[in-house]
């Protein structure tokens, strides 16, 4: 077990502490079929849209941009709205992007963004036999203009370097996971009514 005395990167401790949940939320997408039907994957931009949605606000955060200078442009949520339209789904009524102050919170819970982009790869082929891509339907899975391991290799960079609080920084990564764990376990019945 990692003790926050040893001197592990802040992207590593993250890592660490999230695996259980992150491999649960991984299981519990693929459990539910989320790429198996074209009507399935719509309830998966569902649910990418409500977190997305959530940290919104935190891609513009004014400590976070001089850490981490092309922050904005990381941010997925207008290609999930994007998708949005694409596959005709609604916009929920009600909701707005979270407000965290603390930069060392907030980076835990971009931490779980900007990694799922790397298992977007993954994602990309199931969605193209569904007929989607990343100009219809797949926008929010497409790689940054980098490319998918140099984008995730300069994201931990930085947050390695900035000196967070590792403690806060697990603490947001750990609720990020939960948010998106606990819209999977609200969406069930939504799920159900697609098969």
């Amino acid at each position: 077990m990692t003790k926050m005395s040893d001197p592990l990167s802040l992207s590593l401790r993250l890592k660490d502490a999230t695996h259980t949940l992150h491999a649960d939320l991984d299981k519990n997408i693929m459990a539910h079929g989320l790429f198996s039907s074209a009507d399935k994957y719509k309830s998966f931009v569902q649910l990418q849209y409500l977190f997305h949605r959530d940290i919104n606000d935190l891609y513009n955060h004014d400590q976070l941009l001089e850490i981490i200078p092309d922050l904005a442009t990381r941010n997925r949520f207008a290609q999930v709205c994007q998708d949005m339209q694409d596959l005709n789904l609604p916009f929920p009524e009600a909701g707005s992007s979270i407000c965290i102050q603390d930069a060392s919170t907030a980076i835990g819970w971009l931490y779980v963004a900007e990694g799922s982009k790397l298992g977007a790869n993954f994602l990309t082929k199931l969605v193209e036999k569904l007929g989607f891509t990343e100009n219809f339907g797949g926008r929010h899975l497409a790689a940054d203009p980098g490319g998918r391991g140099p984008s995730w290799n300069a994201f931990k960079s930085a947050i390695d370097l900035a000196g967070f609080d590792p403690v806060l920084a697990t603490a947001g990564a750990k609720s990020g996971f939960m948010r998106v764990k606990n819209y999977m376990m609200t969406s069930n019945a939504l799920i159900g009514t697609l098969n």
